[in-house]
């Protein structure tokens, strides 16, 4: 974790520690104005990214999760110089922003029907992919000219994922309680990181985090 200089980093966990670690997560999720029981699995030693289970109302997480947000928060911010300092206050409101997200995914209707559409979008890109015979071994075989197509299922995946992340925000704007105008700015910027993060990336990075790549491997099994 190397993306800001260790001084900072280390302040970081010392704020997070001297904070509670799992006890100022569980109070971040109980201080969201919701009236529905959201549950909270948190585990110290293995990495869990912070992520929602809307069918179970679950949240999941983990310290090394949280940690690596909060860098990759602060190290974005730094690059755009923005003035936010690693503090013990700013750490609590990162917690309570970032579970509110999530509790977000959780009161979303549309949560499933959007994942379902993700879902069909990856069949296409996979399918488009087989179809086209393209070589995803070549290191440069996403900046050759792809197939319209096949472009155009890379925007769509991208533009279900924002919208759905969006939405999430949007609904944890309206659960959360701001402290003051500072809080604000906070929640605005944490979600200006996130979704900036969800618009990185392209077929390279699409076939890598969701394991194209074995699939295609592997095809020639499952061809009648």
């Amino acid at each position: 974790m190397s993306c800001v200089p260790e001084v900072d980093f280390n302040k970081i966990i010392y704020c997070y520690h001297d904070l509670g670690e799992k006890k100022l997560l569980k109070k971040s999720l109980s201080g969201l104005n919701i009236n529905k029981k959201v549950l909270l699995f948190y585990a110290r030693n293995s990495h869990v990214p912070i992520c929602a289970l809307p069918k179970f109302r679950l949240v999941l997480s983990s310290r090394s999760g949280f940690l690596s947000f909060c860098c990759n928060f602060f190290h974005f911010m730094s690059c755009y110089r923005y003035p936010i300092p690693v503090s013990k206050a700013n750490i609590a409101s990162i917690a309570k922003f970032v579970l509110s997200h999530e509790v977000g995914h959780i009161l979303d209707p549309d949560v499933y029907a959007s994942k379902e559409e993700y879902a069909n979008i990856l069949t296409n890109i996979v399918e488009k992919l087989i179809e086209y015979d393209i070589d995803i071994e070549k290191a440069d075989f996403y900046k050759k000219n792809l197939p319209s197509d096949l472009e155009e299922c890379v925007v769509l995946l991208k533009k279900n994922l924002i919208y759905r992340e969006s939405k999430a925000w949007d609904i944890a704007k309206n659960i959360v309680i701001f402290n003051n105008d500072e809080d604000r700015y906070l929640f605005e910027r944490i979600r200006e990181y996130a979704l900036a993060t969800y618009n990185f990336g392209n077929l390279k990075n699409i076939i890598k985090e969701h394991n194209i790549e074995n699939i295609l491997k592997y095809r020639k099994y499952f061809i009648n």
